[in-house]
């Protein structure tokens, strides 16, 4: 009988062991190749449209286009940026509008949420100046958008330069919404492309790091600045994943004595949590989570190198590395990366980082959730350290 029970012990381990392989093989599949940028799905059709009163009736009862008090509506010709909600029923929702780009959608046209709100470079979506930049990356050139900060804001930013990264998956439009305020206050911006996205070089095994990686790339753009813009204090702006570039450079990289701030959108801070929180969304058992993530990150680091305590920006071990002030934005009701990693960095560093929570608000959408409080304090926040 001992025998017996050893033998399907062994069994039972062996089952056991190989079905973490097999979860974690999986996982890391999901986990590793670098996404591309979604092309917009047109599902949202127009059921009215009163251009005189700036008003639009939509098919949507629920999500963005109900709970977001600003967003973009995005159809194959058109740029609307959607306002002030004025009725709603099971089937549709009317909202003002204004007409960003292109004409009026008429009725039965069919068009998409965006929270990104604005399309196009910086010139189609915010009429703002740019020029085309080549930053000289690792594995080649990262094009980049230079914006020059408004030449009639009340003090003059010169030598002063906030570099922008976007998040995992999303292009250099998402950092629009911010954008505009680091452009009010005088401040001469760097929107820059990271590897793996459309117009960038692929990293040379196709796969993301989320910033284990990528920070080199931020580094490249500091170096241009530096080198060819001769930028003396830096700003530094990451949304999601970009966030966790910014803190993995402003640990480890060069010429980290020139920020003099960070502004953090929606942050990856962990990645561990973050794992956990995906999981959870995949609906797997709590208790199959941990020696899930345990055989994930063992088999991910075999397959990629990434390591996986360097995306641990909240720990002990790294907290003190931080000596710049850090706005922080992030909305509980996040599903993509956890809130709780940035209540965890403004507990560790009280003396540098001023958390703003937004209650119930999705991932990176913190501006649309409320943009007047968002665009306060930004330009407060860069007001602040610029001065």
């Amino acid at each position: 009988m001992r025998k017996v029970l050893g033998t399907t012990a062994a069994v039972l381990a062996v089952v056991f062991v190989l079905g973490l392989g097999a979860g974690g093989w999986y996982y890391t599949a999901e986990l590793l190749p670098a996404p591309q940028p979604e092309d917009p799905t047109y599902d949202v059709e127009v059921v009215a449209v009163d251009g005189s009163s700036g008003e639009v009736t939509l098919t949507a009862s629920e999500g963005d286009l109900v709970e977001l008090e600003r967003l973009g509506f995005w159809t194959a010709t058109a740029t609307l940026e959607l306002g002030e909600v004025l009725a709603t029923d099971d089937e549709a929702v009317t909202r003002t509008a204004t007409v960003l780009d292109g004409d009026w959608p008429e009725p039965g046209d069919v068009g998409t949420a965006r929270a990104t709100t604005f399309r196009g470079d910086p010139m189609e979506a915010l009429g703002l100046p740019f020029e085309d930049v080549d930053v000289a990356g690792p594995d080649g050139v990262l094009p980049a958008w230079f914006v020059p900060g408004d030449d009639e804001a009340d003090v003059a930013r010169q030598g002063d330069v906030a570099v922008m990264v976007h998040g995992r998956g999303a292009t250099r439009e998402e950092l629009h919404r911010t954008l505009r305020s680091v452009h009010a206050v005088g401040l001469d911006a760097l929107v820059v492309s990271v590897r793996n996205d459309p117009e960038a070089p692929a990293d040379p095994d196709g796969w993301g790091r989320f910033g284990d990686t990528e920070w080199e790339d931020l580094q490249a753009a500091v170096d241009h600045l530096v080198e060819q813009e001769g930028a003396e204090r830096l700003v530094v702006v990451g949304s999601s994943q970009g966030a966790s570039l910014t803190l993995g450079w402003l640990r480890r990289g060069e010429h980290g004595d020139r920020a003099i701030g960070a502004v953090l959108t929606s942050p990856l801070v962990s990645m561990h949590d973050t794992l956990v929180l995906q999981a959870q969304g995949r609906d797997i058992p709590d208790l199959a989570i941990p020696p899930l993530l345990w055989s994930t990150k063992i088999i991910a680091t075999l397959r990629s190198g990434m390591r996986f305590h360097r995306l641990e920006h909240a720990a002990d071990d790294v907290v003190d590395a931080y000596d710049v002030p850090m706005l922080v934005t992030h909305g509980t009701g996040d599903s993509t990366v956890p809130f709780d990693g940035s209540r965890q960095l403004a507990d560790a560093r009280p003396d540098l980082v001023q958390l703003e929570v937004y209650d119930d608000v999705e991932h990176v959408r913190e501006w649309n959730a409320d943009p007047d409080r968002f665009d306060t304090d930004l330009t407060a926040f860069l007001t602040s350290v610029l001065d």
